[in-house]
């Protein structure tokens, strides 16, 4: 084992056990960080069965809390954790980062690598590091059971984008091809932030079946719980989304756009391309209303882009609802607690995308 390049997967949840368990059958030695012990202790063994798109029997190096260990000798970081822990995790790993490591926000969502880069100087971290974040999690997966992950698809199309430029990016990319065929640069972080179709897919649906999840109704996510109804609402969601990404100078798709990309869907429109990605044909609902479809996906996707729009000049009256609706049903304020103008330096985020063209 010792003999292995070490890769970190921080995070034990569905993303990071499928990602592990990749990494694991691939040859490296991998290491998987857990926030708390409750969650090291859910797992019997460091044995993980993958099945889907990649198949086999696997034993991770690691699974531990102790984050010095973790992402001790590892030349690549994968931060999967859901993206509302990116300050805690941030701040764990800042003492123990050393120069040449690579961090990538497995996805960074709206605006990660700022508030990632952040924490770690605010912990008084000062390894030379690049970091770097994706626009999407590079799998559709679930671990329905503990150590035995499933990758419903590995997506066609992941951008990928460092926080110092376009440089660095080049580099990232070379870096992870070796793991993922699917990895292609992007022009900027504006571009894989604004491109977070996390904030425009799981939050709504979620809003609109808040009973049927409250109840722990089995059904499907995306198939049962996109009507027609509310994938009108996604597209103006979505629309306010790909405006505000204009206004700050990025072309970004729209969600149709981004499922052909990444999935090959076909369809005349937003709600026929849903029903008609394979990828989504398993994925059930959330059974329980406290998800990260809408803590994480409101926090760091709806709310940074609607203060990003008002930076800018743009409305966005129905992501605006969205925020306020979230906010009355779980007696959460999710502007304030988001990453909103008081946390994100929209002068400076400006300022770097004009010396990014």
């Amino acid at each position: 084992m010792s003999g292995k390049r070490k890769i970190a997967v921080i995070s034990t949840g569905n993303g990071g056990q499928a990602l592990a368990a990749y990494f694991s059958l691939r040859g490296f030695n991998v290491a998987m960080y857990a926030r708390d012990q409750e969650r090291v202790d859910m797992f019997t063994d460091n044995r993980f069965v993958l099945s889907g798109e990649a198949e086999g029997t696997a034993s991770v190096g690691l699974i531990s809390r102790d984050m010095e260990e973790v992402i001790s000798g590892a030349y690549l970081i994968m931060v999967t954790t859901p993206a509302q822990y990116h300050h805690v995790v941030g701040a764990a790993m800042a003492p123990y980062l050393t120069d040449g490591q690579t961090v990538i926000l497995n996805p960074g969502r709206t605006f990660g690598t700022y508030a990632f880069e952040k924490t770690l100087r605010e912990n008084g971290c000062n390894a030379d590091i690049a970091l770097g974040e994706t626009d999407t999690f590079v799998f559709t997966c679930r671990s329905t059971v503990i150590g035995r992950p499933t990758i419903y698809k590995i997506k066609n199309k992941v951008y990928v984008a460092a926080h110092s430029g376009y440089g660095t990016t080049r580099r990232l990319v070379e870096l992870l091809s070796e793991h993922f065929k699917s990895i292609v640069p992007a022009e900027s972080v504006l571009y894989t932030g604004f491109s977070n179709i996390g904030m425009i897919f799981h939050p709504m649906p979620i809003l609109m079946n808040i009973t049927r999840v409250e109840a722990k109704e089995d059904f499907l996510f995306y198939i049962d719980g996109i009507s027609p109804l509310v994938a009108g609402i996604l597209e103006k969601m979505d629309l306010e989304r790909v405006a505000v990404a204009r206004a700050f100078g990025v072309d970004v798709p729209g969600a149709g756009g981004w499922l052909r990309e990444c999935y090959g869907s076909r369809g005349g429109s937003l709600y026929e391309m849903i029903q008609g990605t394979d990828a989504y044909k398993n994925v059930l609902a959330p059974t329980d209303i406290d998800t990260r479809y809408v803590f994480e996906d409101i926090r760091t996707g709806c709310v940074p882009v609607s203060c990003a729009g008002e930076y800018a000049g743009v409305k966005t009256e129905a992501l605006d609802s969205v925020i306020r609706w979230a906010s009355l049903l779980y007696d959460t304020d999710f502007r304030a607690d988001g990453r909103n103008g008081e946390t994100l330096d929209f002068d400076r985020i400006q300022k770097d995308e004009e010396k990014w063209k």
